[in-house]
């Protein structure tokens, strides 16, 4: 059974408080985080790696992704670590006769 399937049936039996909810879903949000960053940075040791041909320029240019990927997991990390993802609109409360 799925984790997300577990928690939802569980809310809606009963069986998990709403703060237990919240507490593994943080957790499966924190560890899908860890896995991307983690895979993130597997793919730039394989794609930018130096290759025995390349000159000084190709160097730089491979050694410059590779630090940008490596930018990117650690905002990854941080990034699901916060639990801020994205930046929810404000709802309306009114409605539009």
């Amino acid at each position: 059974m799925n984790a997300y399937t577990r928690i939802y049936q569980g809310l809606v039996a009963g069986g998990v408080s709403p703060a237990e909810a919240s507490a593994e879903l943080a957790e499966l949000r924190r560890d899908t985080g860890t896995e991307l960053a983690a895979g993130v940075r597997e793919y730039a040791r394989e794609i930018c790696q130096h290759l025995p041909g390349d000159s000084q320029g190709q160097r730089r240019l491979r050694a410059r992704q590779y630090g940008a990927m490596q930018r990117t997991a650690d905002w990854i990390a941080l990034a699901v670590a916060t639990g801020r993802l994205t930046t929810t609109p404000h709802q309306r409360t009114r409605s539009n006769p």
